[in-house]
């Protein structure tokens, strides 16, 4: 019985740096998956609520492009600011026409007499 605890132990010595290895192998990786899980607990809702604040602070400042920008600019300077460098108003939407018409319709009368 002696001999075979002898034998025993020396296979076992044999097998201690495999052993060993393994086991190195087995906590690594068990760290490992640990850490992911981990990461991925509190990174996935931090990573969203940055997600949604960006979101909300790009809908604050809303981009549009520069044609968009002449057009919005340059009818408020008409409607705003145009009267005191031209000394009248501008007429828009009905009234231009009547205007036009009137200018016209007075432009063919006298051409007629």
């Amino acid at each position: 019985m002696s001999q075979q605890k002898v034998d025993q132990h020396k296979e076992d010595k044999k097998k201690r740096p495999a052993k060993l290895r393994r086991n190195k192998v087995l906590k690594a990786i068990t760290v490992f998956v640990l850490a992911l899980a981990v990461g991925a607990g509190l990174g996935i809702p931090i990573g969203k609520g940055v997600y949604n604040y960006q979101k909300k602070q790009s809908a604050k400042y809303a981009t549009i492009s520069s044609l968009e920008y002449s057009d919005w600019f340059d009818k408020y300077w008409v409607d705003n600011y145009s009267d005191y460098f031209t000394g009248g108003t501008f007429a828009t939407g009905q009234d231009a026409i009547d205007q036009i018409n009137s200018i016209s319709s007075t432009a063919t009368d006298a051409d007629t007499e």
